[in-house]
């Protein structure tokens, strides 16, 4: 089949979290109105202070409230919790292939942190961000078409195949073109959908001359990462390899492998 992007069911947010979503990407984010918003919302209050407290961010005393995490917590970690909130409120709960696709982005999201701390710290909090958003389009095909999605990935795992691949032999489309169109309809920043909107299919980075070159490696390095600790959900096609990644970044071999013990040890506490 070939996929219409324009008639594709692409989820919503609620009209709080849209609100506090506008707010927090805004230039000037109004703190007292981003608290009235996220208050408004259960599932994101509780998904504000799940994200204060979590292992990669516990601090001495539990956080209870959304004012002090707030405060706590800067701009994109808030951006990260209320997006993480929105993806789980469209997720049905009985979906498999929908909370596979979560966890895996949420894995993904951890070692860009992990990576982005070392090699960048001031964009660390940003490439966590990358890696929470960066297969939302794979949510929209499988909330489109649950059946077929949950096959495709069964055949990716089983043929060793880069879901990419099967996602154009399949919708004419990869996850990447959809990931740039639901970027733009949570209205999130469009540099995010011009990072992922070609993510598989782009030319491999020769050297880091922006910070675009940089954001794509670390992304790809946590996917390679994750698929060395078995983590990884399917296969997924990567255009640099390890050691060229390990280069680019300047990073040695024994940085990788700390950041794996680190994201599995946080992984397991989570």
């Amino acid at each position: 089949m070939q996929v219409n992007l324009n008639q594709l069911d692409i989820p919503k947010a609620s009209a709080y979290a849209m609100q506090a979503l506008d707010i927090v990407t805004g230039e000037t984010p109004d703190f007292k109105q981003l608290e009235q918003a996220i208050m408004h919302d259960p599932l994101l209050a509780s998904s504000v202070l799940r994200y204060a407290n979590s292992p990669l961010h516990r601090r001495a005393t539990e956080i209870t409230n959304v004012p002090t995490a707030l405060k706590l917590l800067g701009l994109n970690s808030i951006k990260s919790a209320i997006v993480t909130a929105t993806i789980r409120s469209l997720l049905p709960v009985d979906s498999h292939i929908g909370q596979t696709l979560l966890q895996h982005m949420l894995d993904v999201s951890l070692l860009c942190k992990l990576i982005g701390r070392q090699c960048c710290p001031a964009d660390a909090d940003d490439l966590e961000f990358l890696g929470l958003i960066h297969d939302v389009g794979m949510l929209t095909l499988a909330a489109n078409y649950e059946r077929t999605y949950d096959r495709l990935v069964h055949d990716a795992r089983e043929q060793n195949i880069g879901i990419d691949q099967l996602e154009i032999d399949e919708f004419g489309v990869t996850h990447d073109t959809v990931t740039q169109k639901t970027i733009d309809t949570f209205r999130l920043p469009k540099r995010y959908g011009e990072l992922l909107k070609n993510f598989h299919t782009r030319e491999a980075v020769s050297g880091i001359n922006a910070s675009d070159d940089r954001d794509r490696c670390v992304l790809s390095l946590a996917h390679t990462l994750l698929d060395d600790m078995e983590r990884a959900c399917f296969p997924e096609r990567m255009v640099e390899s390890r050691s060229e990644l390990c280069a680019l970044l300047q990073l040695s071999e024994e940085q990788l492998q700390s950041f794996q013990h680190t994201a599995g040890a946080l992984l397991e506490n989570s």
